[in-house]
């Protein structure tokens, strides 16, 4: 999933749940753990309405960036 293709109200809700703008990606002295959680929960969202901020909490790295390409995220 590419991060560009959040709408505005998903934008919205990853910077009120995580409590960060999404332009924290991109800098790598700012923490990312709660933007990525929250990142997941709204796209994972998108497919299945019943899935939770708890359970996006619960992915390891490597669901998480099998899910979207963290690392590409991060550079742009």
């Amino acid at each position: 999933m590419d991060i560009k293709n959040l709408t505005i109200g998903e934008i919205a809700k990853v910077e009120e749940l995580s409590g960060y703008p999404l332009a924290f990606l991109s800098e790598d002295d700012k923490p990312k753990g709660k933007l990525m959680a929250a990142l997941a929960f709204v796209l994972k969202r998108r497919e299945d309405p019943k899935f939770t901020l708890e359970a996006a909490n619960k992915l390891t790295m490597d669901e998480i960036t099998s899910f979207f390409n963290v690392d590409e995220a991060v550079k742009k």
